[in-house]
């Protein structure tokens, strides 16, 4: 099977991106794949076959569609539009699970940046106002009504 050069290229630079630090046995451990199997990828030896390619979309946080049109180059990078406009069209279920996953990542980003809410005061220059993350602890009164 004939595999363009461009695409195998792409594929060893997104492998040693997911990758980052982690040393190439590491990686494969995580991928659950053998360590030659990344070295065949990041080489440019090697294709992955769906499941593989699937685990390296997610490390790079995209979707394996995404994933595999960045590798043929017709990827011109989702928008926030492509992802309201996926998420307008998405079942109430799926859309039910996407927002207990945001909410998750909430939960456990203690590491993101605060966010910043960017208003103009009195047609002045723009004042940041920085919102910090709650932090995940109980109320003293939320304790008390789990102890009656």
């Amino acid at each position: 099977m004939f595999v363009d050069e461009n695409v195998l290229k792409r594929l060893a630079a997104a492998t040693l991106e997911a990758r980052g630090e982690l040393s190439q046995r590491e990686f494969a451990q995580l991928l659950d794949v053998s360590q030659s199997t990344v070295q065949s990828w990041e080489n440019g030896k090697n294709l992955p076959n769906l499941e593989n390619l699937e685990k390296l979309a997610r490390r790079r946080g995209m979707l394996v569609e995404d994933f595999v049109a960045y590798l043929y180059g017709r990827n011109r990078g989702l928008t926030s539009k492509d992802i309201l406009d996926r998420v307008e069209v998405m079942p109430s279920r799926d859309f039910a699970q996407v927002m207990r996953v945001m909410a998750d990542r909430l939960d456990t980003a203690k590491d993101a940046p605060p966010v910043v809410k960017r208003d103009k005061v009195g047609g002045k220059e723009e004042q940041r106002i920085r919102l910090e993350l709650p932090q995940k602890t109980e109320s003293s009164e939320l304790n008390k009504l789990r102890e009656k």
